[in-house]
């Protein structure tokens, strides 16, 4: 179901997570009704009201949780592609120092992977797997880098950080990797199975106008919360995925340092 969801268009996608949402807790609050005013024996709306409180504070909490985790994991990733765009950057400068007629081809082909990284690996990503370009890439590269012969004493050290760099590059490419393949919350289903508890207790009301209204308001606002949150916990899938924007940018400066 959650895939299915991520698949869709933005729009279809909250459609659907609303609609879903609204006919479960709706048909919950009539089915509970239906019990509740066929067995019950006494006024159950002061013991309901208070039960409200705690259910309503408690899937407020744990929406909330929900959504700050998905935030923070936003930002790392956002924070770990920056420094992957900045490793590619230095290594760029460091062939440049080393020797820049000798390693213009080397550069070229950091220039080609982040290309790749754009147009291969970032659709691949939305699948749960990495590009095979960027990755065949990234061998040449590194293969042109251990034929560097350095001669001077800033030379070697000059090597010894694009070989840093190099590694830098190929580890936060398996972050992404490894943010693309993470699952949404398991707590997301406490938050669904408590908004079907507050659905339940709504049973001890009589259905009414203004409050099948409110309670179908609330059903949309709590269905378009969860699909955020599915969204967010999916970095490179639907309306809400991470652009390689950083990226994009960098292939136009390194292209121009070329002079292509």
């Amino acid at each position: 179901m959650i895939d299915f969801l991520l698949s869709l268009p933005t729009w279809l996608g909250s459609f659907v997570s609303i609609l879903f949402a609204t006919g479960a807790g709706i048909t919950i609050y009539f089915v509970s009704y239906k019990l509740i005013s066929k067995y019950q024996k006494e006024d159950l709306k002061d013991p309901t009201s208070n039960l409200f409180r705690v259910i309503g504070l408690l899937v407020s909490l744990m929406l909330s949780l929900a959504f700050a985790e998905v935030i923070v994991e936003i930002r790392a990733i956002e924070n770990a592609i920056e420094r992957e765009a900045v490793a590619i950057s230095d290594a760029s400068t460091d062939l440049e120092l080393f020797a820049a007629g000798e390693t213009h081809k080397t550069r070229a082909l950091l220039v080609d992977y982040l290309q790749a990284v754009i147009d291969d690996d970032w659709p691949e990503l939305a699948n749960d797997r990495l590009g095979r370009r960027p990755s065949e890439l990234r061998n040449e590269i590194f293969d042109s880098v251990m034929k560097l012969e350095p001669e001077t004493a800033a030379q070697k050290e000059l090597w010894s950080r694009i070989v840093t760099d190099i590694d830098t590059i190929s580890d936060y490419r398996l972050i992404r990797l490894d943010n693309a393949l993470a699952e949404p919350p398991v707590y997301i289903y406490v938050v669904f199975f408590g908004f079907l508890v507050t659905m339940a207790c709504f049973g001890s009301y009589r259905p009414q106008g203004p409050l099948v209204v409110l309670v179908s308001l609330y059903t949309v606002f709590v269905g378009l919360v969860l699909y955020m949150i599915l969204a967010l916990s999916d970095p490179f899938q639907g309306g809400f995925g991470i652009d390689p924007i950083t990226f994009e940018s960098l292939v136009k400066s390194l292209r121009a340092d070329l002079g292509d």
